[in-house]
Order: structure tokens, then C-alpha cells, then sequence
């Protein structure tokens, strides 16, 4: 693998959506491109590469060469492109007295999520996963739920956010609960929900999830899920921070979910928006069937891919 341009590519996509990640982090989504072997990939906690597989080695003199370059920079034990480092590790510096906070109020929710017993697998998503939400920012939730309780799942995690006034709305957006994800257990498969010919920032969402509740489906999501991350050689399975880790007391039946399944799929369907009715199955944004209910109608990935693309360009590296 040229680790140059790896590194490069995948701080150019860090850069696009304004994060400097740590060693680790810039390890574990390192982008090989598009020529990287798929039996270069590493999952699940191997000890290692075997055969040509790349080192982790290797990667630290070539950041030490990209640094002596000027192309890169270091600070606090973060990474980011050098022409645009300074102002985004500032960022991350004003944001991190809100993180504490953040993260309590995700546990709480994931707590609630998780007292149905057909919720599977409880993950925070975006910049609050990433530690990185300004003091403004709602919470991202990806959920999976069991197969045939998808649409109650939704209404009863959602509805007492929505009573309470919690859901995101144009005029409030901190620490509101954003459930706009939710998926099936017999439809892990997440590469149709991706932009046709590449979907960059999809890839990173998928691996800076941050699990709060997992049953155990969390390592077929991952496997099912291969394709997603087979141009990032390091990228190893999410594991539940212990601080963060959800386990309700009592969990309620998901026979009552199933049994509840046809009123809430009719309920939530008749009261859609607008805007989810317009855009609903026409693409990748808003995804709506048994499998999956995806409710992205302010989908930034194209932008973001466009920035992205853009600053490879001018690094003279492949995307």
C-alpha cells in the first residue's frame, strides 16, 4: 500500500467534514483507495496482518516524512492536513467542554431504546460519536431492530421524545434526540443505502459509530458489511466503551412489538411530512419499508464527497 497517499486521502476526507483525528482513529480509518486488495483487510481484532497486508509500522515514519514536509501537522496527539489543521483543532478544543454532556444525554436515550426488547443494537452516530458535536447539536442514533418490529420500534422509541418535545425541529436542535435510522436484523446489508460510485463519508460514518447497547448483532452488522469498509485495511469491529455501555434492568416482550407492527406502520405512514412523502424511495436519502426506515431529507454526503474529491485533487492523489 503507498502510505503516503493513504494518509493524505483519508485526512483529506477528515478535513471535508471538519475532524483531526488521533493516531489510533487515523489508523483504524486509514484509505488505502480504491486498488486496495480485499485480502488486505483486517477484521475483528486479529492479531495482525499476514502475508502482504500493510504494517502499522510503516505508518509512522511516513507521517513523520509528511510532517518534516509541511503537508501535516500534530497537536495533542491529532492529525490533520496542514492548511486547514489549525482551525479545526480549534474547533475541537471549544467543543470538547460540551462532550460530557452529550454523552450522558445519548446513554439516557439508549437506555429508554433499549428497554424494548426488540432493539438490537443502540449506536450514537456523526460528530457526537466522534466527540466533535458543537453545543447546539442534536444526538444521531443508528438502531437495529428485530425483523417485524421495525415501524413500533420507532414510534414507541421516538414517541415520548416527540411529547416531550425532544425531536429536532427548526428551531431546536441542542442535545435534541435525532431517531431518524432505524434498520432490521435481516437487513444489515447497508451498501444499497450508499451514493452510487463511492459514498466517502458513509464509509467513515459506518466505522466512528459509537454502540451504547449491543446484543450481540453488532458483529454480524459488521461482517455483513464488508464491502463497506474494504478499502480500510486497519478498520477493526466497534467495541462498547465500558463508561458508556447500556444494560436496562428489564426489557419489555418484542412480542408486543410485533403484535403492535401493522398499527404503527399505518399510523406513521399516514402522518408523514411532506417532504418525507415527496422524497421517500426516490434515492438513498429517504429509505422507507420493513427493513429500513432512513430519514435523511437534509443529506449533506454529496457536499461533502465533492469537497473531499476536490482536496485529493489537489494533493495529486487518487480518490
Amino acid at each position: 500500500m503507498d502510505f503516503w497517499s493513504a494518509i493524505l486521502r483519508t485526512l483529506c476526507f477528515h478535513a471535508a467534514w471538519h475532524y483531526a483525528p488521533t493516531a489510533a482513529e487515523l489508523i483504524l480509518t486509514l484509505d488505502g483507495g480504491k486498488e486496495v486488495d480485499s485480502r488486505e483487510l483486517i477484521v475483528d481484532n486479529s492479531a495482525g496482518a499476514q502475508g502482504d497486508a500493510p504494517r502499522v509500522e510503516d505508518l509512522g515514519e511516513v507521517l513523520s516524512a509528511l510532517k518534516s514536509e509541511g503537508l501535516v501537522i500534530e497537536e495533542g496527539g491529532r492529525w490533520a492536513l496542514a492548511e486547514v489543521g489549525r482551525n479545526i483543532l480549534r474547533q475541537i478544543r471549544e467543543r470538547d467542554p460540551f462532550q460530557p454532556r452529550k454523552r450522558r444525554q445519548a446513554a439516557r436515550v439508549a437506555n429508554w431504546l433499549a428497554l424494548s426488547g426488540a432493539v438490537r443494537f443502540v449506536a450514537l452516530a456523526n460528530t457526537t460519536a466522534l466527540g466533535n458535536a458543537r453545543d447546539g447539536g442534536d444526538l444521531d442514533f443508528f438502531v437495529v431492530a428485530k425483523s417485524g418490529t421495525l415501524w413500533t420500534t420507532r414510534l414507541l422509541g421516538a414517541g415520548p421524545f416527540k411529547l416531550m418535545g425532544k425531536l429536532p425541529t427548526k428551531d431546536r436542535t441542542r442535545d435534541a434526540v435525532c431517531l431518524s435510522y432505524f434498520v432490521a436484523d435481516d437487513g444489515l446489508k447497508l451498501t444499497a443505502h450508499m451514493l452510487p460510485d463511492d459514498d466517502p463519508y458513509f464509509r467513515y460514518w459506518f466505522l466512528s459509530l459509537l454502540p451504547l447497547y449491543d446484543d450481540g448483532v453488532g458483529e454480524k452488522l459488521w461482517s455483513e458489511n464488508r464491502t463497506v469498509i474494504a478499502r480500510h485495511p486497519f478498520a477493526r469491529r466497534w467495541l462498547i466503551p465500558p463508561d458508556f455501555q447500556v444494560w436496562p434492568r428489564c426489557r419489555l416482550p418484542s412480542s408486543i412489538d410485533r403484535f403492535l407492527e401493522p398499527l404503527a406502520r399505518a399510523f406513521q405512514r399516514r402522518w408523514f411530512p411532506e417532504k418525507i412523502k415527496e422524497l421517500m424511495n426516490r434515492d438513498t436519502r429517504v429509505m422507507v419499508d420493513d427493513r429500513a426506515l432512513k430519514f435523511h431529507v437534509d443529506d449533506r454526503r454529496s457536499e461533502f464527497r465533492d469537497v473531499y474529491q476536490a482536496l485529493c485533487r489537489k494533493y495529486g492523489i487518487s480518490c
